[in-house]
Parts: structure tokens; sequence; C-alpha cells
């Protein structure tokens, strides 16, 4: 059927039905025959087919207010095959029914007219068109059709609620080969998941091709196993059937890194200090790590190296990334004030108070006898023991002391001594408290025999 069918079959339907008689001041209904591109397509170019291939394209539909006599509210336009013109050899096969609202609540009433710019309903159902394309090869192949409207339930001025006519056209181009088809998944936002970036994968780009069984394989670059760094990276993928028909297109990764560093703090710490001031903070930074970000930037405060009160103290560490990620941990510093305590001796005969070197025969057994005075008082309860330690230097002997009336004592074998001199030191609960030379080369100090005699 031609376009001259078209029109008379269109003017014969307008006569029979008032419905399409239409007001030049009413509402029309445009068809689109193309969802993707912005506004009402009439006339859709298909591109390249096989012959006798199928097709199957959704049409839409959108009701427009214009001027003053109008389609009502709550009632819905109903759309149905009116008539269609297929090209020699073409077909078309099937077209179903699609609809419009129902026209809602604020939708401009007869007698006003519309506001700038023109409210519109778009369809609630799409129509399904299948042509058949001839098996003759050859360009400019037009399908036309043509769509009734019908609105309903009744209302006031139906007949006159619509004008002009709803029609929509499909082009195309019959080939012995047709061009492959890219088919790309949608622009994505991924994780990063190494330094730098994130490796690529197969985004699962695919391609049909009519004539070719398998289909071609598409090409993409960057390729899967590239490291695609962080911020959008367009990803441009092509196809080649074995006829040399191409096909091309592109689709957007944008690489983010929103996760924070792991961060790893010390545990709390227990200082003692002897200064009321307090005591110096010291420890090392934590350890910080991130997929993205090789070397994360960790900082705490207050720094190592100051001084820091008696009390808790909390020091708080951060680890940032280069994409401003920030994770923290903190830890406790509590110092305790531990007065330092003041100890002394006084070493009873046969040492003496006051004595720094005893000299004696090697062998003998020297009984030492000490007064304990710890912070100004005589302390007769506590650990107290001698450490006998050889002037040059070498193994120390540790000898424990016991109270008996009221002093600690000891005997001191010398025989057990190796070499001329010794130092020995008496100790209460580890805080020395003083401590002498022992000389065994046998020389007796007048003053030690003066107290002896």
């Amino acid at each position: 059927m031609h376009i001259r069918s078209i029109r008379r079959a269109l003017a014969m339907s307008a006569a029979s039905l008032m419905v399409f008689a239409g007001l030049a001041s009413a509402d029309i209904v445009r068809a689109d025959g193309d969802s993707i591109m912005p506004g009402n397509q009439t006339m859709v170019d298909l591109g390249e087919v096989a012959p006798s291939a199928t097709l199957t394209i959704a049409v839409g539909f959108e009701l427009v207010c214009g001027s003053e006599t109008h389609v009502d509210v709550g009632q819905t336009v109903n759309l149905a095959l009116l008539v269609g013109s297929p090209p020699s050899g073409g077909q078309i096969m099937s077209v179903t029914p699609a609809a419009i609202g129902p026209v809602p609540e604020g939708w401009v009433p007869d007698g006003q007219a519309c506001p700038f710019p023109a409210p519109t309903v778009a369809s609630s159902s799409a129509s399904l068109v299948t042509l058949r394309a001839p098996a003759v090869p050859n360009v400019g192949y037009v399908y036309t059709i043509a769509y009734t409207r019908a609105v309903a339930p009744a209302g006031g001025d139906d007949a006159g609620a619509i004008r002009g006519t709803t029609t929509v056209s499909f082009r195309l181009a019959v080939v012995t080969n047709t061009a492959p088809v890219l088919m790309f998944p949608a622009d994505q936002t991924i994780e990063g998941d190494r330094a730098g970036g994130w490796t690529a994968v197969d985004a699962g780009v695919t391609a049909t091709d009519a004539e070719d069984d398998p289909d071609p394989t598409p090409v993409c670059s960057p390729a899967a196993g590239e490291v695609l760094p962080l911020g959008l990276t367009t990803v441009s993928c092509s196809v080649t059937d074995s006829g040399g028909r191409t096909d091309s297109g592109s689709f957007a990764l944008t690489i983010v890194d929103t996760t924070a560093p792991s961060l790893v703090v010390s545990g709390d710490q227990a200082v003692t200090t002897d200064d009321p001031a307090g005591a110096t903070l010291a420890y090392q930074l934590p350890v910080a790590a991130d997929v993205v970000d090789g070397d994360p930037d960790v900082s705490c405060s207050p720094l190592a190296g100051v001084v820091i009160p008696v009390g808790t103290t909390t020091v708080t560490c951060s680890a940032i990334d280069d994409s401003g990620n920030r994770r923290s941990g903190s830890f406790d510093v509590v110092v305790t004030y531990v007065a330092t305590h003041v100890a002394s001796v006084v070493w009873g005969e046969p040492i003496g108070e006051g004595t720094t070197t005893f000299a004696t025969q090697p062998g003998r057994s020297i009984p030492i006898k000490a007064t304990l005075v710890v912070d100004g008082e005589v302390r007769i309860v506590g650990d107290v023991a001698l450490t006998i330690t050889p002037c040059g230097g070498g193994t120390a002997v540790v000898q424990p002391m016991t109270l008996h009336g009221g002093r600690w004592m000891a005997v001191l074998d010398t025989s057990l001594l190796a070499g001329p001199c010794h130092t020995v030191t008496a100790a209460i609960d580890s805080l020395a408290a003083g401590s002498f030379e022992i000389d065994l080369r046998g020389v007796v100090p007048l003053a030690v025999k003066i107290r002896r005699s």
C-alpha cells in the first residue's frame, strides 16, 4: 500500500469516526519510534539488515496539550493499527495496541489554554511493531504505520479532543553482509584493587553478526589485565566480521578509592617516673597499609619526645591515603609518679662505720653486720643481700643477709673469692645502701688493728 492509500484510509476513517475529526484547538498524540534519542522520532532509521530479517520495535506515544479543547482527566487514549504501508517485498507482520493514561489530575480542562511549556502525558504501554525486511538487497526501504486514537470512558467533546494524525515510519537498508553490532555494559564505578588503581578484567563486551557463526570477537583498549588509574577511563572497543564490516563504540569506567587504610596502633603503656612534672613520651609510629596508596601518611598527637604529665594521656594516630580516606586509632600512656628512695648503711664491727677499705688475709671468714636506713628510718623488714663484685670486673656473688638482734648479718667466706680486691654492696629491696672494698693481700691497716685491741 502506498502513501496515497494511507491518506485515503485516514480520510475515510476520520469521516466514519468523529474521534479523529479533530479541531485546530485540540490536543495531539505524537509517536516516538526511538526511545533512546531525545524527542519524538516519527522517522526512525533502522540501519542495515540482512535479507528477510525480522525486527521488532517498541513505539511509544505522548499526549501533548493543545489550545482549548482537551482530553478529560481520567480518560485513557487507546491506540491501535489504522493502516500500514510496507515497501515492496517487505511485510508488517504485527502491530500491538498501546495506551496513554489515564490522564492525571491537573490536566488542563476544556475551555482553558495550555500553559507554556505545554504539559504532556507519556504512554503507559508501547506498541510493538514487527517488520520483515525484503529479500532483495537495496537501500531506502520505508515502512509507514498510522494509528487510530480513541478515548475512554466517554467524556465531554470527545470527538474534538484530539487533532491531527499519529504516524511513524521506519527506514532500513537490506544488504547481503550486515555490519556486526557491539553490545556494551553500562558505565561503571569500580573500587580500586591494587596500587595505583584497578586491574581491568573482561568487561563483557560482546558482538553479534547476522552472517558470522560464531560471532566475531570484540577488541577493547585498555585491555583486560591493564591497570586503570584512579579517575575516568574510556574503554574503546571495535569488532570486524568476516566480510570486513565493522562496528565500534565505548563505555566509561570510573576507578575510585573510598576505602580507608588499615592502621595498627600499639597497646596501652604504663610508665613510672621520679619527676613530678611527668615523663618523656616515647613510641613508634603505627603501621598503616592501603590497597591503592602504597604509602599512606601516618601521624600521631601528642608527638613522641614531648613531656606528658602524671596521669593518663591519650595518643591519637591517623593514617590518610592519597584519596583523603582516613583511619584513626589511639592508645593510652599512664604515667605514675614514684618518689626516689634514699638508702644508707652503717657497718658494724669488724668493718666499722665509715670504712671504705677493709684489709684482711685471704681465706678468712668475715662477719658482716649492717644497720640499713631507708628514707631516714631504720628498716628491719625487706629483702636484704650483699653483692660481692671483683674490683676489676667479673662475675658477682650475691649473698643474702638475715636479721639478728635488730641488725642484718652475714658471714663472708673469702676463700670463695678469686682475686685480691672485691667491692661489697648492701642493698634492701634492690635499693643500694652503701659499699666498701675488701683487700685480700694480707696487709691489715693500723686503724683496724687499733679497733681490734
